[in-house]
């Protein structure tokens, strides 16, 4: 029913949907009647069985998500077509109908479409899904959109040549995603699943199908399952849902059905009385994980009472969540990590599931606490304070989506209408939503939600697996010992749940307020700007981006830069440990219960450069999140729990990373390019254990906090001007201050290597390189210079595209990135990166090469110079109806002395450019010297056959 990232992931997430005036009331009577559908989708099926969905959302304006849906995946695979549904979706982008080869991904791109980011597809076990993003506000083009997926239904033209070409390509893939998490996730499924078809279906399949299948094969599952009465068009966006339903009609009307067509079977996972268990290692792995889950069939909402039911079920294990949550911060916790959740499983079944990070020197301890926590919430339930504080939070939650409607993103609403197509998952509108929260929450008792658990906790269905690095050092449980404790824990000992949470307010005295001594006013961009008495300065811009959302960020130069070598591993995890640790004598666990039910949060960064505050409220709670950033300033805790509990799991998480090639790769490329630096390179587990001290942490984030002289904040938001002057006057304003000192970064001494360098590291046992090249130097730095260098790495990352993928298929895709910073010094870099076989590296860096050359000798085309321009066009426009995009934009304004107007200047600045900016700046960065870094597999291993869900 749902992909495998739903397995490993297992969150039981409700999707909210649009907002529209449609309300009822819910009493006992009705809730037999069916599930509405949200009104304000145009749902439709043609007479060829094709379904439609179609909805007008302006978030963004002038653009649509589009999607072809097809109810067929891997699991549908015939035994000589293991990987064929998933190279399937590969050939869709490589000649349909109406568009040779690659002149589909070209003609997107020359609208500001992206690769990857607008145009995309995904292959699970049981669904295939085609997306595009695209422009509205020409309906030639948006007609082409269409005709685009129309291709995809029944057209794409299956070239032999482009086959045999496309084989590298999906071959490179499997390379991409293969290491220690797929190996472990391979052995892992047979266990979760019974032994079922899913175990012999992986959508990426197996390398010999991939690289010699008949063309037959291929082409056979497309006439098998690519037919109208299994698809779906889901189409969200700002246009007239009219128009839009008439041209699917016309469009689609002639796609034929399937005569005698094969029947879509749905498999389904078997029972089994006994526990699957599986104890899984890998020389490779960097960390100890267990889950447990307890199956059975799904239970499908087609009812008001079933989503009822849902509802309870989010109850029980959004509290587990919190428990567990509290239980990580708790003197000497045996977990690092742990999770709980209600949901969909695969296929027929749902599950109920425990999960945790485990100590490697306290498994079977871990496993056992995992287990009682989740034993101790069956056999005692909740508390009704708890059960409250949750109803809040999901109460609160269905409310921000009602208020917010018409400023969600069209992409939240294509998610939804997909899951209705393939699973019948309900989309009842964000006013529907809330109501029925509101009118269900307060009936629902804490018994009936203790009841649970009950439900789901038996002895049959139960799947538990436990994966681990595989080293002589590490002792591991066997099969027998879990299964023992998975018997055993009804029986053990367990005290009850007690709820700690006193009479405590986050603020019981408001500060003296500050004062104003400068107003300034930007009338183009509608932002005003306050300079305070305490030397902060604050700027507002109110916006109808969101209907209640406000996004806050504070900032200043200064960060861990400050700090000594001597203390520099405890200064960089100062924030993390400190803003962690609760205010005012408030723990962690009670802010939190405190701030339930609540649009709010408020946290201190301290990152290498800079001191940060970042947060978000809606208008309501405006004043609790001000209130929260002076405590933070003024009365921040030291919690001992807390630090032992991050130190414990900082420690873990780099316990092992050595043993990863791709982490101890870029360890070594760390290394060589800070010229080993302290402040450049990794950091290791013996700097976590030896010098990462509570005293220095707290210490150093009191010193950077003491004093509030030189912070800047924006707020961004559905906000009254006049009181936010008032709150920020008043919390910030009144912030201690020392005006005689200014804030600044200091240059640690880091610098990055330049010049001629060439290093092999030998890693890993898949057959598998990673080439990493970056140029290096010194320049001028200006903004200008800094976008230079994004858009040149734009511009090869599609050269590079053409050429070593689509042409050689030598990679499945290729990273390249441009960077310029003026700290510590003024300095760039130009970074290529790939994934490929090992005896294709020096074909492919040449290419790299090669490619580079050419942009420094040739000037590039008009064609490639407006794919740029377009999709820099599109970003920014875009970009504008976001709070968060305005946040950035002003503050980097405000660093840099520049007139926020500016940032609407943003067209003429883009046009600007000419193909001949391309070439002088490829001359200026790409050096002749450059770093080449190459990791090399420590020997040749055949390649499994691995089983996981697979994107374009």
């Amino acid at each position: 029913m749902i992909s495998v990232k739903t397995i490993i992931l297992a969150l039981l997430l409700v999707g909210v949907n649009n907002l529209e005036a449609q309300t009822t009331s819910f009493g006992e009577n009705n809730l037999n009647s069916p599930i509405p559908i949200d009104p304000t989708i145009k749902m439709g099926k043609l007479d060829n069985g094709l379904t439609y969905y179609i909805k007008k959302n302006t978030k963004p304006e002038h653009r649509a998500e589009l999607r072809l849906v097809v109810n067929a995946g891997s699991i549908l695979e015939d035994e000589d077509q293991l990987g064929l549904a998933h190279f399937v979706e590969h050939m869709a982008f490589n000649g349909t109908r109406s568009f040779e080869k690659n002149e589909l991904i070209s003609y997107l791109q020359s609208l500001g479409v992206e690769f990857g980011a607008d145009l995309n597809a995904h292959t699970s076990f049981d669904e295939t899904v085609y997306k595009l993003s695209v422009p509205t506000d020409d309906e030639q083009t948006f007609n082409t959109s269409l005709q685009i997926l129309r291709d995809w239904s029944d057209g794409i033209t299956f070239s032999e040549e482009e086959i045999d070409n496309e084989r590298g390509v999906v071959a490179e893939e499997l390379r991409a995603r293969s290491g220690a998490g797929m190996r472990m996730y391979y052995q892992s499924i047979p266990i979760l699943t019974n032994n079922s078809r899913y175990a012999d279906r992986s959508p990426i399949g197996t390398l010999d199908v991939i690289m010699n299948s008949k063309y037959e094969a291929l082409t056979r599952f497309y006439k098998d399952w690519y037919r109208p009465d299994l698809m779906a068009l889901i189409l969200v966006g700002d246009f007239d849902v009219a128009s839009v339903e008439t041209k699917v009609k016309t469009l689609f009307k002639d796609l034929k059905s399937v005569k005698n067509a094969r029947e879509r079977v749905h498999y389904t996972i078997p029972g089994h009385n006994d526990s699957k268990i599986g104890v899984i290692t890998d020389t490779e792995a960097t960390r100890v994980s267990f889950s447990v889950y307890h199956k059975q069939s799904g239970h499908e909402q087609n009812t008001l009472n079933d989503y009822r039911q849902h509802l309870v079920h989010r109850l029980y294990a959004g509290m587990l969540r919190q428990r567990m949550s509290e239980m990580l911060l708790l003197p000497d916790a045996p977990l690092l990590a742990a999770s709980a959740g209600i949901g969909d499983f695969l296929s027929n079944m749902d599950s109920y599931y425990l999960r945790a990070t485990l100590k490697e020197d306290e498994i079977l301890p871990g496993i056992e606490a995992l287990l009682t926590e989740g034993e101790r919430a069956k056999r005692y339930g909740f508390t009704q304070s708890e059960l409250d504080r949750y109803k809040a939070v999901l109460l609160n939650n269905t409310k921000t989506y009602y208020k917010e409607a018409g400023k969600i993103s069209s992409r939240y609403y294509v998610e939804q209408y997909t899951d209705h197509f393939m699973d019948n998952k309900p989309i009842v509108g964000e006013a529907f939503n809330y109501e029925f929260y509101k009118g269900m929450l307060p009936g629902i008792t804490l018994t009936e939600v203790n009841k649970v658990a009950s439900d789901w906790v038996g002895e049959n269905n139960i799947s538990a697996i436990l994966s681990a690095p595989l080293k002589e050092s590490l002792k591991l449980p066997d099969e027998k010992e879990i299964n023992d404790l998975l018997n055993t824990i009804s029986t053990k000992k367990i005290d009850k749940y007690e709820d700690s949470l006193g009479d405590v307010q986050l603020m019981t005295k408001k500060p003296t307020p500050g004062e104003i001594v400068e107003t300034n006013y930007n009338e183009k961009v509608n932002v005003t700007t306050w300079k305070l008495s305490n030397g902060v300065t604050v700027i507002v811009k109110p916006t109808e981006l969101q209907n209640d959302l406000i996004s806050m960020s504070g900032f200043r130069p200064g960060g861990s830069s400050q700090a000594p070598d001597s203390i520099f591993v405890s200064a960089y995890y100062a924030s993390n440990i400190v803003g962690a640790s609760g205010i005012n004598g408030i723990s962690t666990t009670d802010l939190k219960k405190l701030n339930m039910g609540k649009t709010v949060s408020a946290r201190p960064i301290i990152n290498y450069y800079d001191d940060l505050f970042s947060g978000s409220s809606s208008e309501a709670n405006l004043e609790r999140m001000l209130q929260m950033t002076h405590l933070y300033f003024t009365a921040p805790n030291k919690d001992e729990n807390v630090f032992d509990a991050k130190k414990a799991t900082t420690a873990s998480l780099m316990k092992n990373m050595e043993s990863s090639p791709g982490a101890y790769f870029s360890m070594k490329v760390r290394e060589t390019m800070s010229n080993n630096h302290l402040r450049g390179i990794s950091m290791t587990e013996g700097q976590i254990n030896n010098e990462l001290m509570l005293d220095q942490a707290y210490g150093f984030y009191k010193d950077r906090f003491s004093s509030a002289n030189g912070f800047t904040f924006i707020f961004v938001g559905s906000f009254d001007v006049d009181k936010v002057k008032n709150l920020t006057t008043q919390y910030l304003g009144s912030l201690p201050s020392n005006m005689q000192e200014t804030s600044s970064w200091k240059d640690i001494g880091l610098r990055y290597a330049e010049g001629s360098i060439k290093k092999t590291i030998v890693k890993g046992v898949e057959e598998k390189s990673q080439v990493d090249l970056q140029f290096v130097g010194k320049l001028d730095f200006s903004l200008e210079k800094k976008n230079q260098l994004s858009l040149l790495a734009k511009l090869l990352k599609i050269k590079l595209t053409e050429e070593m993928r689509e042409k050689m298929a030598g990679v499945y895709g290729v990273r390249v990135s441009g960077f310029a910073s003026d700290r510590p010094y003024d300095w760039y870099r130009m970074q290529v990166a790939f994934t490929c076989a090992p005896e294709n590296v020096d074909a492919l860096t040449d290419k790299v090469l090669e490619e580079i050359e050419k942009l420094k000798t040739e000037t590039i085309s008009e064609e490639d110079l407006n794919k740029i321009k377009e999709a820099e066009l599109t970003n920014a426009e875009e970009g504008l109806k976001y709070n968060g995009y305005w946040v950035s934009k002003l503050k980097t304004a405000h660093e840099y002395g520049l007139d926020p107007a500016k940032i609407l200047d943003y067209e003429a600045d883009i046009n600007r450019l000419t193909a001949e900016d391309f070439k002088e700046a490829a001359n200026i960065y790409f050096k002749k010297e450059h770093a080449t870094f190459i990791l090399m597999p420590e020997e040749k291993v055949e390649t499994p056959d691995y089983k996981l869900e697979e994107k374009y």
